[in-house]
């Protein structure tokens, strides 16, 4: 039998939410859509659902797409200080990706409360239940802690740009 290292279920992990970012993108065009024909099409009214679910479905997208982009090291990096040593980088690096992990905990741990919060809300219109959207903060949360610890024991997986996995070792 063999044992599932936290790199390959974090492969793994990262495959199942980027399918879902294209499930949720996907999704997010079908009451966008709807809204722009009602504002072009005279006498077709946009169902009020319609703006609840792109909202929905937008902070959904953000959350997973936030996912990806650490997992990918795809969000934006500004280089403070462009003449540090390789070594100096991968501390920086390091660095950040500890505060992705207390980030993490943090979001999680609150995240939890604001479920808790709207576990007995429904949203105005549509009359949906509030969690379907707060739950987002904390499976972001657990997934950051995951992905950046994953990062700090093996480097980032893919860059970007193209470049090799990072040597977070140095």
């Amino acid at each position: 039998m063999s044992v599932m290292t936290l790199r390959t279920f974090c492969d793994a992990l990262e495959s199942a939410i980027a399918a879902v970012a294209g499930a949720l993108l996907a999704a997010l065009l079908v009451p966008v859509t709807i809204q722009v024909f009602a504002r072009l099409i005279p006498g077709f009214d946009a169902p009020l659902w319609t703006e609840e679910a792109a909202r929905f479905l937008l902070v959904w997208t953000i959350m997973v797409g936030s996912m990806l982009a650490l997992r990918r090291s795809a969000n934006f990096v500004v280089d403070l200080l462009p003449g540090l040593s390789s070594r100096g980088t991968a501390w920086l690096d390091r660095l950040a990706l500890l505060v992705v992990l207390f980030f993490g905990a943090f979001t999680s741990w609150w995240g939890i409360d604001f479920v808790a919060f709207g576990w007995n809300q429904t949203s105005e219109t549509a009359d949906w239940p509030m969690w379907w959207v707060f739950i987002a903060w904390p499976v972001a949360g657990v997934v950051w802690m995951l992905f950046a610890f994953d990062a700090l024991k093996h480097g980032f997986p893919a860059r970007n740009d193209g470049a090799p996995p990072q040597d977070m070792t140095a």
